[in-house]
C-alpha cells in the first residue's frame, strides 16, 4: 500500500508513480510511505514499514515569478527601505550589493509616485539551478534631488520610464532566491 500527505499514485505493487498534487501551495516537502503486508497461512502476517527521504516539490517558473513581482513591487514603494528590498536577493551574488546600491541613489533621488509591472517570462535552465526573469516595467517618479553637474534636470519634475526588468535567479538552500536586476531597453514616456 502506497500513501502520501497529498497526491495520486499510478501502478501497483512494486513499481508505483506519484504524482504530486495539482496547484500546491510551494515549495512545500513531501514524504512517500510505504506498507508491505505479507501473509503466511490462514493466520501468520509480516508488515514492513518504509517512508522516503522528504521530496522537495517546486513550482519554479511561478516561484520566481512571485520573487521578481515581489521585489520590484517592494522596490516602486519608496518607503520600503533598500535592505527590506533585497531581502530575497543571494548572498552569494554580487548582484544583492549592486542593487541595494541602486536602489539607495534611486531613493536619494526620486520618489516613484506610479509603476506597473507584468510578468513576460520565467525560463528555468536545464539544470534546475538558475534561471531569468522578464518583467515589462514602468515607473513614474518625481525628481527629488539632482545629481552634481546634471543638465536638464529639475527638482519636482515627474516622469514616466518604461523598460524590461531582467531579474536572474539561483537555487540554494532547498529555495529559489533573486541574483541580479538589470532595467533594459529604457525609455521615456512622454506624460499626459
Amino acid at each position: 500500500e502506497w500513501r502520501a500527505d497529498a497526491g495520486t499514485f499510478t501502478g501497483e505493487g512494486a513499481s508505483v508513480k506519484w504524482r504530486a498534487p495539482k496547484g500546491a501551495t510551494t515549495p512545500a516537502d513531501y514524504a512517500v510511505r510505504l506498507t508491505v503486508t505479507e501473509t503466511y497461512g490462514a493466520a501468520q502476517q509480516n508488515v514492513v514499514n518504509a517512508t522516503s527521504p522528504v521530496i522537495r516539490l517546486h513550482d519554479s517558473a511561478k516561484e520566481i515569478g512571485d520573487l521578481a513581482l515581489r521585489f520590484l513591487g517592494d522596490f516602486a514603494n519608496s518607503s520600503v527601505s533598500p535592505s527590506t528590498c533585497i531581502r530575497e536577493f543571494s548572498d552569494g551574488c554580487r548582484g544583492k550589493a549592486d542593487e541595494k546600491a541602486d536602489i539607495e541613489a534611486n531613493r536619494e533621488h526620486f520618489l516613484i509616485t506610479g509603476s506597473s509591472l507584468r510578468l513576460q517570462n520565467t525560463r528555468v535552465a536545464s539544470s534546475g539551478l538558475s534561471a531569468d526573469t522578464t518583467v515589462a516595467c514602468s515607473f513614474t517618479s518625481r525628481i527629488i534631488k539632482c545629481a552634481a553637474g546634471s543638465v536638464g534636470c529639475s527638482v519636482g519634475k515627474v516622469e514616466t520610464v518604461a523598460g524590461d526588468c531582467v531579474l536572474t535567479s539561483v537555487y540554494e538552500q532547498q529555495r529559489w532566491w533573486l541574483c541580479t536586476s538589470t532595467f533594459q531597453n529604457c525609455v521615456q514616456l512622454p506624460l499626459g
